[in-house]
């Protein structure tokens, strides 16, 4: 829009400019895109409850993907970053990555509760959430490190600007999700 306005300025009588809109999926008018979001949730939804075989579990998992979306926003607002389409592909690669760490400990927490019924299910949690908390660390980290370069670009690089920050700061407030959330969203009883 300022470029139009700067060209616009120059342009000699008779002559006009504007924004076409080239048919890609993002289109600030139309907010077709926000449905995009609810899709991959859908999935993440159906796949996970085929996995654990279970209608409720992957309701837990489908709530960590708000709390990460959390991390994001704070993001964009405490850094003042501006979101555009970086920010709306952040969303949708944070649906996948904050909803991993929770698949990988209910999945070990499910098998651990199949081959040991007897124990007590907080201190199987415990035993799926230390056996799968350093892969899912070393995953964090790794994207964090990984999207750093897009970082260094700074706001001139807009798209992968914004979609960096936005991953890295819902990665790192799904931590959150993960350490404190997901063992209260289970309802984990201490006892059997």
């Amino acid at each position: 829009e300022d470029h139009v306005e700067q060209i616009e300025q120059v342009l000699p009588l008779g002559y006009s400019v504007k924004v076409g809109n080239w048919g890609g999926w993002w289109d600030k008018d139309d907010k077709k895109q926000y449905y995009l979001i609810l899709v991959v949730i859908v999935i993440i939804y159906f796949a996970s409850a085929i996995l654990f075989e279970s209608l409720l579990q992957p309701l837990v998992i489908i709530t960590l993907i708000p709390i990460s979306f959390i991390g994001s926003f704070l993001t964009f607002y405490l850094f003042d970053i501006n979101f555009d389409q970086g920010g709306y592909a952040s969303f949708i690669m944070l649906s996948g990555l904050a909803v991993n760490a929770g698949i990988f400990i209910i999945n070990d927490f499910n098998n651990f509760r199949k081959s040991n019924p007897n124990r007590a299910p907080l201190s199987t949690y415990i035993k799926a959430f230390n056996h799968k908390i350093i892969p899912i660390f070393l995953t964090i980290i790794s994207t964090v490190v990984g999207l750093i370069p897009f970082i260094w670009g700074g706001q001139n690089e807009v798209f992968w600007f914004a979609f960096a920050s936005g991953v890295i700061g819902g990665l790192l407030f799904s931590v959150i999700a993960i350490i404190i959330y997901l063992p209260l969203l289970l309802k984990l009883n201490p006892r059997r």
